[in-house]
């Protein structure tokens, strides 16, 4: 009988599950790195003893989650990838919305949760991250009223920070509610000089994490945001009572 390679038979509701997870090991454990290519079709009924449905359905597995990439034609085939750190946000924004959750629930979140990654940035910062920040505000003060310019820095000041704090788990949930929690993505708009005020918020953060501030640090952050959601309230009443929707 064709078995898992743990005695258990590729048979039964979850045998595609068991195989996605076997298939994983050795792109979680680094064995096999990003660019890489697995087994096709064939050799992975072959080598694991598994139907084609069973192999199909692990491989769409892996690649719902961000594993793989399925490719066409010569060379192509499953494909190592790395899931980027925002890749949670479209499954959280699922999760959000079935349970009813508003646009202010996540802003909440955010203010909950970014000011204390403030204050431990400030105190693991690096002088090359500095300089990143100091580049990130002095190009929103250069074009001011540029919204493409806006929307990038803003998102990158935000990610940097929270990299600074040098904690994944972290990282990876601010990038994930800065994604769902974006007024841009809904529709906000911001004039050039709401833009300046921007900047000069962030330049506030930027000097607090400079001089290894950890209090100010989490102090700016939380009045930068407090500040950003009492402008969504006064500009855009009906985004805060908006339900988090998984597409837009």
């Amino acid at each position: 009988m064709n078995t898992a390679g743990n005695g258990q038979p590729w048979r039964g509701p979850k045998s595609s599950q068991r195989l996605a997870h076997v298939l994983a090991q050795p792109i979680l454990s680094g064995e096999v790195r990003e660019g890489d290519r697995l087994p096709n079709e064939q050799e992975m009924m072959a080598l694991y003893g598994a139907g084609r449905p069973t192999v199909r359905e692990a491989l769409r597995l892996l690649e719902t989650r961000g594993l793989i990439v399925l490719k066409t034609g010569p060379g192509g085939g499953p494909i190592v990838r790395r899931p980027p750190k925002d890749s949670l946000s479209e499954g959280l924004s699922l999760v959000l919305q079935v349970e009813g959750a508003s646009f202010a629930d996540v802003t909440d979140a955010r203010i909950a949760l970014e000011p204390m990654i403030a204050r431990r940035a400030a105190e693991r910062i690096t002088d090359e991250q500095l300089a990143q920040l100091d580049d990130s505000v002095r190009r929103l003060r250069d074009h001011p009223g540029d919204h493409a310019v806006f929307v990038a820095e803003n998102q990158r000041f935000h990610t940097l920070i929270a990299e600074a704090a040098q904690s994944v788990v972290l990282d990876v949930f601010v990038r994930t509610l800065q994604t769902i929690a974006d007024g841009v993505r809904v529709g906000v708009q911001y004039s050039a000089r709401k833009q300046a005020a921007i900047a000069t918020a962030h330049a506030a953060i930027v000097d607090a994490l400079r001089d290894r501030d950890p209090e100010r640090a989490e102090r700016a952050m939380r009045d930068h945001l407090a500040e950003a959601e009492r402008y969504w309230r006064h500009r855009y009443p009906e985004l805060m009572t908006r339900p988090v929707q998984w597409t837009y």
